[in-house]
């Protein structure tokens, strides 16, 4: 990712708030709070999604993040595509960071790393058992 396009997409979502842009695998996470929220590949921002958030970018003709699995199959995510007039309306585009951002927080994953947070400490590790 370019510095110029990191720049954007801090602009872009400004209204939102701190967005932490990291490297993630192939692509990159957008984050707030330690909450990854979306992702930016090949200079696109797919948006986390569920159920109840995903038919406004169905509506828009948005399409999820696709990505090539080892077996060589194609693995659909829940994270979908930011509308493409978006890119021009930071505004819109917040309000959608938004969303995605509380679905992210209502998810499985981020509540437990919530419990670990609120513990103040990872969990042990498993320890085989021996016979």
């Amino acid at each position: 990712m370019t510095p110029e396009y990191r720049a954007f997409l801090e602009e872009l979502f400004a209204s939102f708030g701190t967005v932490e842009v990291r490297r993630t695998f192939n692509f990159h996470g957008l984050f707030r709070d330690g909450t990854i929220f979306g992702l930016v590949a090949d200079e696109r921002v797919f948006l986390k999604t569920d159920v109840q958030s995903r038919q406004p970018f169905e509506t828009a003709g948005s399409t999820p993040f696709c990505y090539r699995a080892r077996d060589g199959s194609e693995v659909a995510t829940s994270y979908y595509e930011l509308p493409a007039r978006f890119y021009n309306e930071p505004e819109e585009a917040a309000a959608w960071a938004q969303a995605a951002y509380e679905v992210a927080l209502r998810s499985p994953t981020a509540a437990r790393k919530q419990r670990q947070r609120d513990k103040g400490m990872r969990q042990p590790a498993r320890r085989s058992r021996s016979s």
